[in-house]
């Protein structure tokens, strides 16, 4: 997946945050409470990152999801994120709140695109 300010692949950018901080991959993957081949198969854009998964990856590597999903610059407004939050905490179903939150996500980032990657 590219992001919008880098021609990085998600997990390249879990990745090089992780090594920016010091962390190996065993270190970060007991933080988030994964295996360390879970944590593997998302820096080598192998395995999609969970939803539930993204937050606390940006908490653990010091960063925001919006980065780590697609480069945007650290410190932009995350007011986005919030909301998508607050939709997706009103479904009770666990398989439908995911479902609905990757939807989300994908539109998000089909629309950021078009606004980012003009030229």
């Amino acid at each position: 997946m590219e992001g919008f300010g880098t021609n990085e692949t998600m997990g390249e950018r879990i990745r090089n945050k992780r090594k920016e901080l010091g962390y190996s991959q065993e270190r970060l993957a007991e933080l988030l409470m994964v295996k360390q081949n879970t944590l593997s198969n998302y820096e080598n854009d192998l395995r999609d990152v969970p939803t539930e998964i993204v937050s606390l990856l940006a908490e653990k590597l010091d960063t925001t999801p919006s980065y780590l999903i697609w480069g945007k610059p650290e410190g932009e407004d995350e007011e986005w994120l919030f909301t998508l939050e607050q939709v997706a905490s009103r479904i009770n179903n666990p398989l439908l709140r995911e479902a609905a939150l990757k939807q989300l996500l994908a539109l998000a980032q089909i629309d950021g695109k078009m606004i980012y990657h003009k030229s």
